[in-house]
């Protein structure tokens, strides 16, 4: 399954997270929450002690949620930009988190990643989903105009799962971009 994942368009590559990445993944986890920092009531020391703890609870959810998991470092010509939680198991691959750095959101790298697991999951045929936050709007458009269809969810659930199924025999589509 991963060997496709390895060498990818526009310079990317991923390889499996190791001891010496945990500063990165702390950095991942600041620019996810770039609004606190500046928040008037939570001084440096608060911030830093609520990153911390944002952190391993993070490590701690996953691996007890998804004992399977993978956890991947993603790098654009070298340089860490993002990072990929993928969740293999019973012949299905679960996204249960991918994110980049500030400076390398909107690039279309996410998308990138989407297609070379879709590509994976041909090859596998296997099924492929992701966890989804509500309120980001743009990763469900893309990922519902690339196939995925959402499953059932509380009305006021904070996050969906959307789930894509290759044909048989048929390769993954190059991914649509939203307009």
């Amino acid at each position: 399954m991963l060997q496709g994942l390895k060498a990818l368009p526009k310079g990317l590559s991923m390889r499996p997270a190791r001891p010496v990445d945990a500063a990165f993944v702390r950095k991942l986890v600041d620019d996810r929450y770039t609004d606190l920092k500046s928040h008037p009531n939570l001084s440096r020391d608060q911030y830093e002690h609520l990153m911390e703890m944002q952190v391993i609870a993070q490590s701690n959810g996953y691996g007890s949620a998804y004992p399977n998991a993978i956890y991947l470092v993603i790098e654009k010509n070298g340089q860490r930009i993002g990072s990929l939680t993928l969740d293999w198991e019973g012949g299905s691959a679960h996204v249960v988190s991918l994110g980049f750095v500030k400076k390398a959101q909107g690039k279309g790298y996410g998308q990138v990643v989407v297609h070379a697991l879709k590509e994976a999951c041909v090859q596998s045929k296997c099924p492929l989903s992701v966890t989804c936050w509500t309120q980001n709007l743009g990763l469900m458009t893309y990922l519902k105009m690339n196939g995925f269809k959402a499953e059932p969810a509380e009305p006021d659930a904070a996050q969906i799962r959307l789930y894509w199924v290759p044909a048989s025999g048929a390769p993954a589509r190059e991914p649509a971009t939203p307009a």
